[in-house]
């Protein structure tokens, strides 16, 4: 057994705790170091860019849009939650294109089989609404083809290996989305 498997025996809830928080660092490191060129631009042009055209749905109708991204929120931390506590995958296993150990059946995969792709979708969604933006749209677009065709379509062959019928069950029990 190695020093994660020892470390997750013993403190299972704390190295989640810590990994997401390590995660969360790298990942705004990540995302400042990608942004800082950005810096040279003046962020007024940034900001048309994300939101062409203007106003496309206008106030306060736009404002619908928030309630989508807590939606998705809630989707991935309950898809999360059921993967790690009640699935037992570990974080590794549960990465996209890896072969899980168990097949999880409960929680939000009830309603969807892909929860944390449709959560980080509602989200953008929410996004798109509220900025009303033509140029987000199709970063949605490029996202659900991304997910579609390469993640999931791989993901579902990989299942369909591992667990055979009993996968091929609740593919035809539960739908894709929703």
């Amino acid at each position: 057994m190695g020093k994660f498997e020892e470390m997750k025996e013993k403190y299972p809830r704390g190295m989640i705790v810590v990994q997401g928080l390590v995660m969360l660092v790298v990942a705004t490191l990540f995302s400042l170091i990608i942004v800082s060129p950005l810096a040279i631009f003046d962020m007024q042009i940034l900001v048309d860019i994300f939101t062409f055209p203007a106003d496309i749905i206008p106030q306060p109708y736009n404002l619908v849009g928030i309630l989508l991204i807590p939606i998705g929120m809630l989707f991935i931390i309950w898809a999360n939650y059921t993967l790690l506590h009640i699935g037992k995958i570990g974080l590794r296993n549960r990465e996209p294109m890896q072969r899980p150990s168990n097949l999880v059946l409960a929680g939000p995969f009830r309603f969807t089989r892909n929860p944390i792709y449709l959560g980080n979708l509602l989200m953008l969604l929410g996004l798109v609404i509220v900025w009303s933006s033509v140029v987000t749209a199709f970063f949605l677009i490029l996202l659900y083809i991304i997910f579609r065709y390469v993640f999931i379509k791989k993901e579902e062959v990989i299942l369909e290996e591992e667990f055979g019928d009993a996968y091929r069950d609740f593919k035809n029990r539960v739908r894709r989305w929703i």
